[in-house]
């Protein structure tokens, strides 16, 4: 097992809320991030933080637009010319969105099915070769207890028609819960590559106020009620990327323990229907 500060992990979503308190942690603990940021104004201002947080740890922040799958590809070739020998440890999915209103991407998707699932399917896959190169390495995707009221709209996922970016945005995070058991059912007894879901919870972050009027900024919650603060919600996600496999039973978290997903959500026959829907919608075939 390599040591931590011989580690590299690429996570999304770093420049702000719970991926910009990840990445601080996994740096002052040692290990090499390489992050993903929409902006080149919050990537330079993450790096430096980042940076200087950890006391002028290995830190990169690469600036691509993940609703763009053309972007994500950049990205995945991006990250592939920094890697040491060739070799990544942990790849964290963590950024997302939300809108109120229907936005379609470039691709002719809907804006939260692209940015919060599809973009991790799309990435893993680029990377993968890397990804299967360490002894023990993990894929680690951050969802939300939302899921648990969600399905696959089949007949429409990017909801096209009478759109609700509360449904849309469920769909967006079971289909990462989705895509998260059926990798580790891909790569069982042939890769060693773990893959681990994770709900941080509630947390006080600005996601829900994008595009949204605060739509999802108190979803599930009590009226008033405050989330955790981002850098605590951080703390369990970095739990999984640095913890010894051994210390880690489970494949999928809640509040910092084992929990398991809807039963939607573990059904093998829905997973397989996404696997090849996000295939045909990437234009790739993966595993």
């Amino acid at each position: 097992m390599r040591e931590p500060r011989d580690k590299v992990c690429v996570m999304t979503g770093v420049t702000s809320g719970i991926g910009f308190e990840a990445a601080k942690q996994l740096a002052a603990g040692g290990m090499r991030v390489i992050g993903i940021g929409r902006t080149a104004e919050g990537c330079r201002r993450a790096e430096a933080e980042i940076r200087g947080s950890s006391h002028g740890a290995e830190v990169r922040v690469i600036v691509a637009d993940l609703s763009s799958l053309g972007n994500v590809r950049g990205a995945a070739a991006a990250v592939c010319e920094d890697l040491p020998d060739g070799r990544l440890d942990r790849l964290i999915h963590n950024a997302a969105t939300v809108s109120d209103w229907y936005i379609g991407t470039e691709d002719g998707y809907e804006l939260q099915f692209a940015v919060n699932y599809l973009a991790a399917f799309l990435l893993t896959r680029e990377l993968f070769p890397a990804l299967v190169r360490p002894e023990e390495a993990r894929v680690i995707t951050v969802s939300s207890s939302c899921h648990r009221r969600a399905v696959i709209r089949w007949e429409d996922p990017m909801f096209r028609r009478k759109y609700s970016g509360l449904k849309a945005y469920k769909q967006s995070k079971l289909a990462l819960v989705l895509f998260t058991l059926e990798l580790n059912r891909r790569v069982a007894h042939r890769f060693p590559l773990r893959a681990i879901g994770v709900e941080p919870g509630l947390v006080d972050t600005a996601v829900g106020e994008k595009n949204s009027g605060g739509l999802l900024a108190t979803h599930g919650s009590p009226k008033g009620t405050k989330g955790l603060d981002p850098a605590d919600a951080a703390a369990a996600v970095v739990r999984l990327a640095t913890d010894r496999a051994a210390s880690i039973p489970a494949d999928y978290w809640r509040l910092g323990r084992p929990s398991e997903p809807s039963s939607y959500a573990r059904s093998a026959d829905a997973a397989l229907r996404l696997w090849r829907l996000s295939e045909r919608l990437c234009g790739v075939d993966f595993l």
